[in-house]
């Protein structure tokens, strides 16, 4: 840490004469430019956020779950597009793996999603209690 703390004051210190040098040299000043163009500037490279593809107008799947039943539910979410699928596993964390993302049928992301609904709404009903146990 030392020797760097001193080669940092060395090179400031170069610097700084330089500096001087070409302020006081004309000649000087002008050779020192044209050694240093071809140096290239340093570059700022703006990293790019990735652009999250806009979710379409997507239907709530709780409410048609309810609404349908399951074996119409299954029925009616296999008839959607691949996007509306695909917006619907992201809108409602439905894959938190990815392992959907290669996925290219739209029958095997609509029981994927079925079935993840499925299990979602299934949690803590064992924890229900009926009325004849208290």
């Amino acid at each position: 840490m030392r020797k760097e703390k001193a080669l940092i004051n060395l090179l400031r210190g170069l610097v700084e004469l330089i500096v001087e040098e070409a302020a006081r040299n004309s000649k000087f000043a002008t050779r020192l430019e044209t050694l240093l163009a071809p140096l290239p500037e340093k570059v700022h490279l703006l990293k790019k956020s990735p652009t999250a593809k806009p979710i379409p107008n997507l239907p709530d799947i709780y409410a048609e779950r309810n609404d349908r039943g399951s074996s119409e539910f299954r029925m009616w979410l296999s008839d959607q597009p691949i996007a509306i699928l695909r917006g619907l596993i992201r809108q409602h964390d439905l894959d938190a793996t990815r392992r959907t993302s290669k996925w290219k049928e739209e029958g095997k992301l609509s029981e994927f999603i079925a079935d993840q609904l499925e299990s979602r709404l299934a949690r803590g009903s064992s924890f229900l209690r009926s009325g004849d146990d208290i």
